[in-house]
């Protein structure tokens, strides 16, 4: 199956955009079904304290867990339910109302981005997650604590799905431009790190796709894998991308995550918006109710006693529904 880095810049990252270059990064979105916006958020102790924040969340799950401690990233100990074994998502932890899920959720530039692709300025996000990969391949662990040697293994069984790919939009129940989704980059990707891969364009071809293979693979579900031996699976390529930097993507475009083949985590958040729908008086006091939900469990649970709540700027109230 060719795989490959989907446009290549002279540092062999994919081709991305400055936030500022507006016309650019959507002339690139329509054409492609994707885009790469880099330093999205500048600020690496954002960043830094993101992943301190999922480091502890993790620990929460598993108190064995040590980000200094190889030994603790095994199977016998991470927790199962959150290492989703297709992609290396973290499941519901972000669920959680704490603080730096909503710091970036609430950034005005990622919200301004969505706004772009969206073109609509009043927004919701939606609760999403973060996305973890562990390191497969030259894994340093302690040896001896007296003297700190160590030694370099690798762990295959810790690699999510190869090959993986999927809609998360049904081709023969939504055959048009239902939304899009998203993912700020934590870490640095490369062909070695695992990270996102999609089939750039396919998003002109998906009416057609799903006419042409509705007969041998029509399903109901939301979430559908393109079929083992389907011709797409050429044409996939891998999206390598900078810390900081954020990918969106067109629901209808075939897409996953290519596994972590190197001695480093490979760590995202998903974060996705959706037009609002003020008028909608349930599903809005759905999306109120489960934020004040969350609020409570983070204040209530023993376990994440410590965790700083979240603090809502006027833009954060208004994704959530609550101005």
């Amino acid at each position: 199956m060719a795989s490959s880095t989907a446009f290549p810049d002279s540092n062999g990252y994919t081709k991305s955009f400055s936030f500022e270059e507006t016309s650019e990064l959507l002339k690139f979105f329509e054409e492609y079904g994707f885009v790469v916006v880099r330093n999205i958020i500048e600020s690496k102790s954002q960043i830094e304290e993101t992943i301190d924040e999922i480091w502890s969340l993790l620990g929460v799950l598993n108190p064995k867990i040590d980000k200094n401690d190889s030994s603790t990233w095994d199977n016998k100990y991470w927790p199962i339910q959150l290492g989703l074994k297709d992609g290396g998502f973290i499941s519901h932890m972000s669920d959680v109302a704490i603080k730096m899920c909503w710091e970036n959720r609430q950034h005005p530039n990622i919200v301004r981005l969505f706004q772009i692709i969206l073109k609509q300025d009043d927004l919701w996000v939606r609760y999403d997650r973060y996305g973890m990969m562990r390191p497969t391949k030259g894994i340093a662990f302690k040896q001896n604590d007296n003297d700190g040697s160590v030694i370099f293994e690798d762990k295959s069984e810790w690699r999510s799905k190869p090959n993986w790919l999927h809609w998360d939009q049904n081709p023969w129940r939504y055959p048009d431009f239902i939304g899009v989704q998203g993912l700020l980059a934590l870490s640095d990707t490369n062909p070695n790190t695992g990270g996102f891969h999609c089939v750039p364009g396919f998003t002109h071809r998906f009416k057609q796709w799903s006419i042409d293979n509705e007969k041998e693979h029509k399903c109901r579900g939301g979430l559908v894998n393109v079929p083992e031996g389907d011709p797409i699976r050429n044409e996939i390529k891998q999206i390598h991308v900078q810390k900081g930097s954020f990918i969106v993507w067109d629901s209808r475009l075939p897409h996953g995550n290519f596994p972590n083949e190197s001695d480093q985590f490979r760590i995202v958040q998903y974060i996705t918006f959706q037009p609002a729908k003020e008028d909608d008086k349930r599903e809005l006091t759905s999306r109120i109710d489960a934020f004040h939900m969350r609020t409570l469990s983070s204040k209530v649970d023993e376990q994440l006693d410590g965790f700083p709540e979240p603090q809502l700027t006027e833009l954060g109230e208004k994704i959530v529904g609550l101005r």
